[in-house]
């Protein structure tokens, strides 16, 4: 019998307001028992008695009921949520669970995968179901914390947030300015939630915790789209996982506010407006690479070019760009996409990243085929970028012929305006301004870098060098830097340069040259800017070195 005609039959509703019901139905994915709920013509326990009288499947009163926590433990949050059930008690290789719809094949399956037992079901009200899964596995709390944790992250300029597994809970870790700085530690018991909760948000497999995931999601912040890109990995102590926090913003990238000197962003624009040959930004993570690869792309963009951009994660859309989103657990790897983008005819191509010695390879056979590539690559600096290449396995002929030049980059904090300060050099200061000729060393742009007059006439009373340091304020929280600026090292390739790639020259006779070039180092950049006032050598020593 039909659960309408039963609920007739015991006089819960009339036949024509199940009819009314069943040409609802026919407009939704909804039961007719879901749909009679709605429209207050029984209630949710009126149609579990009426289902187990139809079923023979026995209803559990969840309120008068305590599910043991041993077999709470053997579901998964998600699982649970999902089907609406919960597991409620073990006993001789069976497994009693309250189900809202206890013919759900695959709710049963995922019992049976999850527990390894039999499934008995059982018969429970949604409310009843949904109130005691919230109660149990602390949904609420984990919506809670994960909302608190992002929008910390978000406030703090966070570039990603780490969820360490240990011993005693989920670590939570926040990368502010390169610095990893530990905040708090959620409890064991929330652990599994949290995670459950992420996975569900970042639309990975929540069921899976024995191998790494990767996901995504967007969050809205005071009008501001964030996308979060999230990777999860199992440990001893449980899964972690590391948010990547990436502002989604209309504004338009400029290689001038990238703090480049006027000599560095002629070499980079010359070499830029050739349209051919490879030019690579190298650094390692969190140093500004993928600004760099859009900066340079807003510079050379026009109509009259076709530009391609192979992504792991399109970070910023860029008008005029088609922009390819890689795949690498589905095997549409960064060489797979640019070897894809070439049957759309670009002129240019950006990757931003080149990871492995596949992509490397057929980023230096697509710059010499007449297009140019921008590549981002993680290299200490320029000549150990040419190495790394070369130690990939790239052919030198290949790597001489493609290669026009090579970009390092380094993000540095800048000394706060607001409290900024003369002061005397330290001893090290002075040496290493020695050693590169920066004593003399003046800035007409950067006369306003003196900081606090007083101290600035005080330090000149001494007749030392003077740099510029912050106090702190409220303004910069007391830190003595506020915001942050490029170093640069352009390392343009010529033909005594590739020379010495053909025949894999040591890296002794590549920094010989560069010194006969009087080439300026990433350092000279740093200490050079140290000099101005804009940063400090403490900055420039901690991210060089």
């Amino acid at each position: 019998m039909r659960i309408g005609e039963l609920l007739i039959m015991n006089g819960l509703i009339t036949e024509e307001q199940l009819e009314k019901a069943l040409q609802k139905q026919k407009y939704s994915f909804k039961k007719i028992g879901e749909i009679l709920i709605e429209e207050k013509l029984i209630t949710e326990r009126q149609l579990v008695e009426a289902l187990e009288f139809q079923l023979g499947i026995p209803v559990i009163n969840l309120e008068e009921v305590k599910p043991n926590q041993a077999t709470i433990g053997l579901i998964h949050e998600s699982i649970a949520r999902k089907h609406c059930m919960i597991p409620i008690e073990q006993k001789n290789g069976k497994i009693k669970v309250a189900m809202a719809d206890p013919l759900n094949q695959e709710a049963i399956k995922d019992v049976q995968v999850a527990s390894g037992m039999v499934v008995q079901p059982c018969l429970a009200t949604r409310t009843e179901l949904e109130t005691i899964i919230i109660g149990q596995y602390g949904v609420m709390d984990s919506v809670k914390e994960l909302s608190e944790i992002i929008g910390y992250g978000i406030q703090q300029s966070a570039s990603t947030i780490h969820l360490d597994a240990e011993k005693d809970g989920l670590a939570v870790r926040y990368r502010v300015n390169n610095k990893l700085t530990k905040q708090k530690v959620i409890p064991k018991q929330l652990q599994e939630t949290v995670m459950g909760r992420l996975k569900t948000m970042s639309s990975m497999n929540t069921a899976e915790r024995k191998l790494p995931q990767t996901g995504y999601f967007q969050k809205s912040v005071h009008n501001v789209e964030y996308n979060i890109r999230v990777s999860t990995v199992p440990t001893i102590d449980g899964e972690s996982a590391v948010l990547r926090l990436v502002k989604q913003t209309n504004e338009v990238l400029q290689l001038s506010n990238l703090g480049y000197t006027d000599s560095n962003m002629k070499r980079l624009t010359d070499a830029a407006e050739q349209l051919k040959g490879l030019i690579l930004i190298a650094g390692p993570a969190v140093s500004g690479k993928s600004t760099h690869l859009y900066s340079l792309l807003h510079h050379i963009k026009n109509d009259e070019r076709k530009i391609v951009s192979v992504e792991n994660l399109v970070e910023r859309r860029l008008d005029g760009v088609m922009q390819i989103e890689v795949n690498e657990l589905k095997g549409y790897t960064f060489a797979e996409g640019l070897r894809t983008s070439m049957n759309q005819d670009p002129n240019i191509v950006m990757v931003g990243d080149i990871p492995d010695a596949a992509t490397a390879d057929v980023v230096t056979r697509v710059s010499l085929s007449g297009r140019m590539v921008i590549g981002g690559i993680h290299g200490h600096d320029g000549i150990h970028t040419i190495k790394r290449l070369l130690d990939m396995g790239i052919e030198p002929y290949l790597l001489a012929s493609s290669l026009s030049c090579i970009v390092s980059q380094r993000v540095v904090q800048k000394v706060c305006d607001r409290c900024a300060q003369s002061t005397p050099a330290t001893d090290e200061e002075y040496k290493l301004f020695e050693e590169h000729n920066l004593l003399e060393y003046t800035n007409q742009k950067e006369k306003s870098r003196i900081g606090n007059f007083r101290s600035f006439v005080t330090t000149n009373k001494t007749s030392k060098v003077a740099v510029v340091r912050g106090e702190g304020c409220k303004v910069c929280d007391n830190v003595g830097y506020l915001g942050t600026i490029g170093i640069q090292e352009v390392l343009v390739v010529d033909d005594q340069l590739r020379e010495l790639i053909l025949k894999k020259k040591s890296i002794e006779d590549f920094k010989s040259y560069l010194e006969e070039r009087e080439h300026k180092s990433m350092l000279y950049d740093g200490l050079a800017k140290a000099r101005e006032g804009i940063t400090t050598v403490d900055q420039v020593l901690k991210v060089v070195n």
